[in-house]
């Protein structure tokens, strides 16, 4: 991607960090990359910062490595962050399926071109449920697993997705859907040729997303598993979390958990 495109992607950046009291990123501080993998199409990213991008965040469903904004602005770390299949910049599946198994393997493809090594992986909603897998079939690219507020069947159901007459519209209608508004309408709204609004993302109206199974894998992971904990998860949840995975840790605090290295 050239550095004019980056500018125009990433322009809205500046606003952000003037919010949170912080320097705004420099032009060449986020690139667009793309892979080509071996199932056909293309897979995303973004990295931030210097090369050596020992973090890895993967996003929830209806959403894209934007979703990241806010909090590598605050991190200020070097960073990967991929668009799952479906989702942002990446392709689309002409099956419509986006299961969290079978996203491990082109998200895995994405990691090894754009940021290969042993990283931290952190993943939201579906992001999360496909660094499971990721950790099960790709154990060579996890050196710390971060669940963010996501364990297997805690998945909320995704409202059917429209199209919008306004950016404005899709604002209020969103606001009765999912919290982030103001970044989902920023970053996943796209100007069809009719003039009518449309989200980036690809998926069918009932999605099967979530998948209860991936237990048993998660139980299984040999890297160090960490279960940050916010408002979707109950206390049962987490307490068999705590059973299945005796050696994990639980927190709250996310920033101090993602500051860390593999």
């Amino acid at each position: 991607m050239s550095t004019e495109v980056a500018e125009r992607e990433f322009t809205s950046l500046a606003g952000i960090a003037q919010q949170l009291g912080i320097r705004p990123p420099g032009p060449r501080h986020i690139q667009r990359r793309w892979v080509s993998i071996v199932t056909g199409g293309h897979v995303s990213g973004l990295t931030w910062g210097k090369p050596s991008y020992d973090l890895v965040l993967l996003h929830e469903a209806g959403r894209s490595a934007r979703q990241w904004d806010r909090l590598l602005l605050e991190l200020d770390r070097p960073a990967l962050a991929v668009d799952l299949p479906g989702h942002g910049r990446s392709d689309r599946r002409d099956n419509g399926v986006y299961a969290p198994r079978r996203l491990a393997g082109p998200v895995a493809e994405a990691i090894r071109s754009f940021a290969p090594g042993r990283k931290v992986v952190a993943g939201a909603g579906l992001g999360a449920l496909t660094a499971i897998a990721l950790s099960i079939r790709h154990p060579d690219l996890i050196g710390r697993l971060v669940l963010l507020d996501t364990l297997p069947g805690t998945l909320d159901t995704l409202p059917a997705y429209r199209t919008h007459s306004s950016p404005e519209e899709a604002r209020a209608w969103l606001e009765e859907h999912r919290p982030g508004t103001d970044d989902d309408v920023r970053t996943e709204l796209l100007r069809e040729a009719d003039g009518h609004w449309v989200w980036r993302h690809h998926l069918p109206v009932s999605p099967d997303l979530d998948d209860e199974t991936l237990w048993g894998p998660l139980a299984s992971v040999q890297a160090p598993v960490v279960l940050v904990r916010g408002r979707r998860l109950d206390d049962a949840a987490v307490e068999r979390f705590r059973a299945e995975l005796p050696n994990a840790h639980v927190t709250t605090d996310p920033h101090t958990t993602l500051g860390g290295t593999p």
